[in-house]
């Protein structure tokens, strides 16, 4: 009987600097290139002790004004290579990244998919089960004047929840970093939903953590990469969640 391999494929995504999948390390996991910036480079790192293959596939990334999102081809503005590599043992490769053109007043997003590939078929592993990861990078080119300009709406609760949206009325997108609350130290730095292009409006409904409620009259910080909100709301003690 044939033997069949089965290959799973997992898409992990972290905020901090780096993206660590057991063997398979990604520095930066997103770029920017600003106006002035006509190159940039990514890192990908074998922390294994077997070759590393990658193939490298770039999306168009739009939101509607809802949020919604869409990959489509890329067109060909902005460039990088190699487009597939492997990386030995313990070694690393530097994925180069061009931009072609200058900047605009609009803004571009793209993800650039690096996608681990199964190892080659050989008599040692047959039958065998590969984890191998797909992560994507944001790739934004940024517009040039860049406008940052985020708006919420009166926060409200409901329901143990903060209820409230977010509008970018800006040219540039901003990341959801995280909700502070008061003065106690409660924060929320979980998001479904973490970036708003321009022109989206989001709704958000965020459990409340129980020391929120520990302050009646709070103020509420909400932190992006490039603004911070603030408003001022009671919150009942019925509000938390135990």
């Amino acid at each position: 009987m044939m033997k069949m391999r089965n290959y799973l494929i997992a898409l992990f995504l972290l905020v901090h600097g780096s993206l660590f999948a057991g063997q398979f390390a990604v520095s930066p996991i997103r770029i920017e290139f600003g106006a002035n910036d006509k190159s940039q480079a990514i890192t990908v790192s074998n922390q294994g002790d077997t070759p590393l293959r990658i193939a490298l596939e770039l999306k168009r990334w739009t939101q509607d004004a809802s949020g919604n999102e869409s990959y489509t081809a890329a067109p060909d503005e902005l460039i990088f290579f190699p487009r597939q590599f492997e990386v030995p043992p313990r070694q690393k490769q530097v994925i180069r990244l061009g931009r072609k053109g200058i900047a605009n007043a609009q803004e571009r997003a793209y993800r650039l998919y690096i996608n681990e590939q199964p190892p080659l078929q050989s008599d040692e592993n047959q039958g065998q089960v590969a984890m191998v990861v797909s992560f994507g990078v944001p790739i934004f080119l940024r517009p040039s004047p860049v406008q940052t300009q985020l708006e919420a709406s009166p926060i409200q609760i409901k329901q143990q929840q903060l209820h409230f949206e977010l509008s970018n009325t800006g040219n540039t997108t901003q990341r959801l970093s995280r909700v502070l609350i008061g003065k106690t130290g409660a924060e929320i730095k979980q998001f479904d939903q973490w970036y708003l292009h321009p022109g989206v409006r989001r709704a958000y409904q965020l459990d409340l953590p129980a020391q929120a409620c520990q302050e009646s009259r709070t103020e509420i910080q909400i932190e992006t990469d490039l603004q911070t909100l603030r408003q001022t709301i009671d919150i009942p003690t019925s509000a938390c969640k135990n």
